[in-house]
């Protein structure tokens, strides 16, 4: 009995061997916890110990964005650029360690959460498509959509560079995804085939199949949800499965995540709980939970971004220590802090110095105001036609800073209508207003040159089409 328990577990630690570890310095974790009315989102981290550096950011809706690629941040000549903008429709809490606007992962205000976690990637190319990098590529998710299913698509929608990641989606319905860049080609589990809601450092299928030998999963081997020989993949599917209604989520959640650890304690411990809309995190330099509830934030662009160190001192809500974030913030954090744990091997393998690179991370925000990318700022007014009971419309499209605000006139009211939902990709836009008598009607455009094409929507119908041309 012995020799058969000495074998198992012989055979089960070669398992774990066999999934990709890094060892333990690039291992993450995240997972979904669903039942009953419990619906959590949770993320670690572990990268050997080194108290890995980081700034929580509160992005704002209606912001204006630049798009940049990894290439053009690291090589002196800025090679590969990104041409893409967009305006942000949703806001968003991020964790972020190398820059505004490149997180690691967060959630937005509809309840959409994405992290990465280090794993081998080969990125399709495809030059037809805008470009970003990884991170870049989470912040457009979290600022311009609310399920998983979107952000699925996004997948497909632009060419992804920057260092080796897979992606966890799960949105306010509980709906989730793994998204992973394999051989070029964009591989997604969700659904059905996503049985367990989990992702680590693995390719999802590699998972699936060392878990068929475990009992849950059609095997023999009895798993052990704090045994670190079982994969995380399977501990995490007995945790869940382990799960009671009269357990207290935030405290189970944590605890999930304390024992997912590789070789040491987490260095960022993070949860989102979905249903009560609070975000929870604590880190292995300041381990006191910090919580921070979205629905007490303002995401309006009438202040800036607002940013808080991760190592804050301050626990329980932290809401009121955050402060407006301004480059000379992120100009400290990279040279004191996130510079120091970095390899030289990192920072060289382009050919910026780390003074060039720290210029580039906290500079690159500033085409954000520069009024020449702001191709939709102005006046815009249709023009009469021979059909003199046709309405005349107006948009007026204003930038300050980088906040953007629109409002649309229409010939038969005195006063402009505000604009909800705004949003912009590229040369596309859509927002949403609403009429005196509470009719909400949405507008759907694209911009070329001078010239906006328009198509007015209601709830059951169109409106029409529109052409706008720029008069200021």
């Amino acid at each position: 009995m012995r020799i058969q328990q000495a074998i198992i577990a012989l055979f089960v630690t070669s398992l774990f061997l066999l999934l990709p570890q890094h060892k333990g310095v690039l291992a993450s974790s995240t997972f979904k916890l669903q039942k009953g009315n419990t619906l959590i989102y949770g993320h670690n981290i572990n990268e050997g110990d080194i108290g890995v550096p980081g700034l929580v950011f509160i992005n704002k809706r209606g912001m204006f964005k630049t798009g940049r690629t990894w290439s053009e941040i690291i090589t002196r000549g800025r090679v590969n650029p990104s041409s893409h903008t967009w305006i942000s429709r949703y806001g968003s809490v991020t964790f972020n360690n190398f820059g505004k606007d490149f997180p690691d992962g967060g959630v937005n205000e509809a309840g959409l959460f994405i992290w990465e976690m280090n794993e081998e990637a080969d990125y399709p190319k495809n030059d037809s498509l805008p470009k970003l990098n990884q991170m870049n590529w989470m912040q457009y998710i979290l600022d311009n959509y609310s399920t998983t299913e979107e952000a699925i698509r996004s997948a497909t929608e632009f060419e992804i560079d920057g260092w080796s990641c897979h992606f966890f989606v799960g949105d306010a319905g509980g709906n989730t995804a793994a998204i992973a860049f394999i051989n070029g080609q964009v591989v997604v589990h969700t659904g059905d085939e996503m049985p367990v809601p989990a992702l680590f450092n693995a390719p999802y299928d590699r998972e699936l199949e060392l878990s068929k030998y475990f009992r849950g999963f059609g095997g023999e081997y009895q798993p052990n949800e704090t045994d670190p020989n079982v994969p995380r993949f399977v501990r995490t599917a007995v945790m869940i499965d382990n799960y009671q209604k009269e357990d207290d989520p935030i405290d189970y959640g944590f605890y999930m995540l304390k024992t997912l650890r590789v070789f040491d304690d987490p260095e960022w411990s993070i949860l989102f709980d979905a249903r009560n809309r609070t975000v929870h995190f604590r880190t292995h330099i300041n381990p006191e939970r910090k919580t921070l509830m979205m629905d007490e934030i303002d995401f309006s662009n009438n202040e800036p971004a607002q940013v808080l160190n991760m190592a804050t001192a301050f626990s329980g809500n932290i809401r009121s220590v955050f402060e407006p974030y301004t480059k000379s913030i992120m100009q400290y954090f990279i040279s004191n802090e996130l510079l120091p744990v970095l390899s030289r091997d990192f920072i060289s393998h382009g050919d910026l110095s780390g003074k060039a690179f720290t210029e580039r991370i906290v500079n690159h925000t500033d085409s954000y105001a520069d009024s020449t990318n702001h191709f939709f700022k102005g006046t815009w007014e249709s023009a009469r036609t021979v059909d003199d009971d046709e309405p005349l419309y107006s948009i007026n499209f204003d930038v300050e800073g980088s906040a953007v605000a629109a409002v649309i006139f229409l010939d038969s009211a005195d006063e402009p209508y505000n604009v909800d939902n705004l949003t912009m990709s590229g040369n596309q836009f859509c927002f949403t207003f609403q009429t005196k008598s509470g009719k909400i009607l949405e507008v759907k455009g694209t911009i070329r040159d001078d010239v906006m094409f328009v198509n007015l929507l209601g709830i059951e119908k169109s409106f029409g089409d529109y052409t706008l041309k720029r008069t200021h």
